[in-house]
């Protein structure tokens, strides 16, 4: 009896830990945020609540779920240094804005320590690379980083670690040169703009310059003989119609 009590204690112990199957922490510098803005992106299909640790440093919270056509957003205050999930099933996104920088050219640094209370299956911590960034040096307590690209074109260092254990810390930290202090997309934005006026610049100096595939003497001549020959054709006609 007494060892059938243990075993259903050890068993509702283990069953009572909640674990997130794949979890993706995605780090942004100088994005479109002018600073650090961190995602945190896992699907929920129970209302079991996980927990993550936050930093005193993080400025504001945004929480999305969305699940088929709908969409659950909320501005969420941070509690404890902490915060949980929302009890809803969909797809969670859990957006931190952190370090902001001054909108002058310099060096960027940052440091972010991340834990949550739930083990993870999967793992995987990925650096968006910032536009036109200099000397950029990414770490994530030493996991291997992969350089890939997105379906916009967009470049991030991707590592992928398994069986995260709960409580575990993980050093998120990056340096990097940013040599003309706007964010990745107003560079983007000033790029696209200044393609946008040279092109127009270029066809616009293309259209004063009208090349013809005769000389221009030749349509002024065959204008001529048209006219001597409606003029002919109209002599003739009238003649007639005066006999």
């Amino acid at each position: 009896m007494k060892k059938r009590f243990i075993f259903t204690l050890f068993f509702s112990y283990i069953f009572s830990q909640s674990s997130i199957d794949t979890l993706s922490v995605t780090i942004y510098p100088e994005y479109y945020y002018q600073g650090v803005m961190i995602e945190y992106r896992f699907d929920k299909n129970i209302t079991e609540e996980y927990k993550f640790n936050l930093s005193t440093e993080v400025d504001s919270v945004l929480y999305l779920v969305s699940k088929d056509n709908e969409l659950f957003q909320e501005v969420v205050k941070v509690n404890d240094e902490s915060i949980s999930s929302i009890k809803k099933v969909g797809e969670h996104k859990i957006y931190l804005f952190l370090d902001k920088y001054s909108q002058t050219p310099g060096m960027r640094d940052f440091y972010h320590q991340f834990s949550t209370l739930d083990d993870i299956k999967t793992l995987i911590i990925a650096f968006q690379l910032p536009f036109a960034s200099e000397d950029f040096i990414p770490n994530a307590n030493n996991i291997p980083l992969e350089e890939i690209s997105d379906q916009n074109g967009f470049t991030f260092l991707q590592g992928i670690l398994s069986d995260y254990k709960s409580n575990e810390l993980i050093d998120i930290s990056f340096t990097y040169f940013n040599p003309h202090g706007f964010t990745s997309m107003q560079y983007y934005e000033n790029i696209r703009f200044n393609n946008a006026s040279e092109n127009i610049s270029r066809s616009t100096s293309r259209d004063k310059f009208v090349t013809y595939p005769f000389l221009t003497w030749e349509p002024m001549l065959i204008f001529l003989i048209l006219t001597l020959i409606l003029v002919f054709l109209y002599g003739i006609f009238k003649r007639k119609n005066n006999n």
